[in-house]
């Protein structure tokens, strides 16, 4: 029996099955079920978007790829996500297996790790008739490029902000510090009590000690290729110093702070990156607390600063691409287009693009907490310079932080652990 005589036995038979009163139903569900070859020969091309972060963060990541999938009905886009914690070690295995995603949220040290010459992203540059590059600056596109080729573009920039629980401060006293005699000051008052003055992360922890460094000696701790440029006793004294910041109450011991003791009082302040000021400066005063942004504690007469900017995360696209085209419509998507903007508001930082920030500005930008920030950090900008990816990476902070606790617990002195931190760190640096 041909296929035209099987449709029309098929009709009939629904019609008397479901009465002419549900003729249009049982019609409209026999149109449906024919093959529709239209449809075949357009099955959306899918590609895949890899990103980190919290839950507020994945779920307008994905509001945002809904909207951009109405706007682009030919792209699907599978998504990839999870929180920071194991997630760097995952994107290892992804860029070594060639299994990494289309378009990958990165890290700016990334670059360095996996892209020394510029063929580990693909070339943004060749796919400029889909993203609107005329929306950064010749210096932020710098940001990405790696040995001429644009390899990722910055969403943001970052750099360290203080935020203090000014309730916990005025029940002390106390007021906002401003230098590292002040920092001590209050520790004292604060550690009868048990409180300390700062939590902080693992890296902020690191990148503070880099900064009292900086100041202290005039000198970077890393050259702009990576090395280090410090010898064993001034890794000494940097172990002493960190010592002392915790035995002092200046910084709670890193093991054991939890933003819930920031959030509780217990630990009055902390250094975060801008772009984490919704948790640690919104946050905190959605509780009914007032906070108080602080400034960069700095030695008298110091040099350098030690502070460092850089992009806060970034957006690339993987050198294994088969979709290039479609990965770069999601790409310019997430950065330049104003709904995304507005979906995703501050909560990565003030945004780069110049769409975005159009598109922020007329949702009151310039009254958040982050805008303030990054202009403090746009005051500053002559005194800061662009971060060295080593001074992120997660194995040279490991080291410097496994070997400062065998000094603090007694299982070396300050000699012995100082050198075995600068050989660790040099082994690490030289890929040993």
């Amino acid at each position: 029996m041909n296929q035209t005589r099987k449709k029309h036995i098929l009709l009939v038979s629904l019609i008397s099955l479901f009465g002419v009163g549900l003729l249009v139903a049982a019609i409209m569900l026999f149109l449906h079920r024919l093959p529709n070859k239209a449809k075949w020969e357009q099955e959306p091309t899918r590609i895949q978007l890899s990103w980190w972060g919290n839950d507020g963060r994945h779920l307008y990541t994905m509001e945002g790829v809904n909207l951009f999938e109405e706007k682009n009905p030919d792209i699907d886009v599978a998504l990839r996500y999870g929180v920071w914690n194991g997630y760097e070690k995952r994107t290892k295995v992804w860029m070594e297996s060639h299994s990494e995603s289309d378009v990958m949220q990165i890290n700016y040290a990334w670059l360095d790790v996996y892209s020394k010459d510029g063929t580990g992203f693909y070339d943004l540059n060749k796919l400029s008739d889909y993203i609107d590059l005329s929306n950064f600056t010749e210096e932020e596109l710098s940001y990405g490029t790696k040995n001429g080729v644009l390899n990722a573009l910055p969403i943001a920039m970052n750099t360290h902000t203080f935020y203090y629980n000014q309730d916990v401060l005025d029940s002390y006293g106390l007021s906002v510090p401003e230098t590292w005699d002040d920092l001590f000051a209050m520790a004292k008052v604060l550690a009868p009590d048990g409180r300390y003055v700062w939590g902080l992360a693992k890296k902020h922890l690191f990148l503070l000690m880099i900064a009292y460094y900086e100041q202290t000696y005039g000198e970077p701790f890393f050259t702009q290729d990576g090395k280090i440029t410090a010898d064993a006793e001034r890794i000494e004294f940097l172990l002493t110093f960190y010592k002392r910041l915790i035995d002092e109450h200046v910084v709670c011991p890193l093991d054991s702070f939890d933003r819930k003791n920031y959030m509780s009082g217990e630990v009055v302040g902390t250094m975060c990156w801008i772009s984490d000021t919704k948790i640690y400066c919104d946050g905190l005063a959605e509780t009914g607390v007032k906070v108080s942004r602080g400034s960069y504690p700095e030695l008298p007469d110091a040099k350098l600063s030690g502070w460092y900017v850089k992009p806060a995360t970034m957006w690339a696209i993987s050198a294994d691409t088969t979709h290039p085209e479609e990965a770069a419509k999601l790409l310019n998507f997430l950065l330049n287009d104003p709904d995304m903007a507005k979906l995703q508001k501050t909560e990565k930082g003030v945004p780069v693009s110049d769409a975005a920030v159009a598109a922020l500005t007329e949702e009151g930008l310039q009254e958040t907490n982050e805008y303030k920030a990054v202009q403090d950090m746009n005051e500053h900008q002559a005194d800061y310079h662009l971060i060295i990816p080593n001074m992120e990476k997660e194995a040279i902070i490991d080291v410097f932080k496994s070997g400062a606790d065998e000094y603090l617990y007694d299982k070396m002195t300050a000699s012995e652990c100082a050198k075995k931190v600068l050989q660790d760190m040099n082994d690490v640096i030289n890929g040993q």
